[in-house]
């Protein structure tokens, strides 16, 4: 008797971690509307956001003035935008696909960026720049 509580005690601890886990994995999924309204900004000022018009990037004069290179200085090196000049282009057949926690943005052809969402209202680019938001997305 005293093993079968303990293998009940067992398979419901499991169970409740099982539970635990899967909510987290919800809270992380990406969704497309996560860029709409306000959209996305790291800490040297650079937006991306969805607009009706398309996807716009943002980007004041501070940039390079970090080791890191985010994915939107990425995106302005591929425009030939010198360092010391603002930058706003709003890309009108853009596209955001979600798979998981993960977001694939394809500006034009040759101009692909990828985030993970790695909090509620965080995501982060392959370099480790963070990006915050200041709203929720609908679907959470």
């Amino acid at each position: 008797m005293k093993k079968v509580k303990i293998m009940l005690l067992f398979f419901s601890a499991l169970l409740l971690v099982a539970c635990i886990d899967s909510s987290k994995n919800d809270e992380l999924k990406a969704y497309v509307s996560d860029f709409e309204n306000s959209g996305f900004k790291n800490k040297a000022g650079q937006i991306i956001v969805l607009l009706d018009e398309g996807i716009m990037i943002d980007s004041h004069v501070l940039r390079g003035q970090s080791d890191k290179k985010s994915n939107i200085d990425k995106v302005l090196e591929k425009e030939n935008i010198p360092l010391n000049q603002q930058f706003n282009k709003i890309y009108k057949d853009a596209t955001i696909k979600t798979d998981g926690s993960k977001y694939y943005i394809t500006l034009e052809e040759n101009i692909k960026l990828e985030f993970e969402k790695i909090g509620l209202r965080i995501i982060e680019d392959p370099e480790g720049v963070e990006y915050y938001t200041q709203e929720y997305s609908e679907e959470n």
